[in-house]
């Protein structure tokens, strides 16, 4: 699974005292790069991609160990709910893309939600987003089927499994949003 790094730290340095920006970020000119070349005496530190860049990077300038362990645990995420739901081919311009994205946040967080589909997931989205769980279930299962006919083989193989086989149909709701689920776990 591909982690995705998206965290930035600003702290100081053992040995110099210097405030140290470092941006663990893909983008080098990010808006807090920019922030922190418009700050005087802040010793920028670059863009680091790996956790083993990071570990040489500290090696030089050392930081507080709990500064540290922020850094890498919180700093290096797993692909987001966005990123999967993009390359399934949901975009934001879709009537169900922001229900499926709360309801992959929500089981995320409580996996008895999936299991509970109908009479606890929808219902929470509903109250939310102030509609009703009927037209909440509709407009997933409506983005599902566009995405289902948009997104490569490959990238469903890759969240789905054996169920992404060409002639299949469509996941159900809860089969879409548990793999996608397990899939970020």
């Amino acid at each position: 699974m591909r982690l995705k790094m998206s965290f930035v730290l600003f702290t100081m340095c053992y040995r110099c005292s210097k405030l140290l920006f470092i941006n663990v970020r893909r983008k080098r000119r990010g808006t807090m790069f920019q922030v922190a070349e418009g700050i005087k005496g802040v010793h920028i530190l670059g863009v680091v991609q790996s956790k083993d860049a990071l570990e040489d990077l500290l090696k030089i300038c050392p930081i507080n160990p709990q500064s540290r362990y922020v850094l890498i645990e919180v700093g290096m995420q797993k692909e987001t709910v966005q990123d999967v739901l993009t390359g399934l081919g949901i975009v934001g311009t879709m009537a169900g893309a922001q229900y499926l994205h709360d309801a992959i946040t929500f089981a995320l967080e409580d996996h008895e939600l999936i299991e509970r589909i109908t009479k606890l997931l929808y219902p929470q989205i509903a109250k939310v987003h102030n509609t009703t769980p009927s037209r909440i279930e509709r407009a997933i299962r409506v983005a599902i089927e566009r995405s289902w006919s948009l997104a490569s083989m490959e990238y469903k193989k890759r969240i789905f499994g054996e169920m992404a086989s060409v002639n299949s149909t469509r996941p159900t709701n809860m089969q879409y949003i548990q793999c996608i689920v397990n899939y970020l776990k």
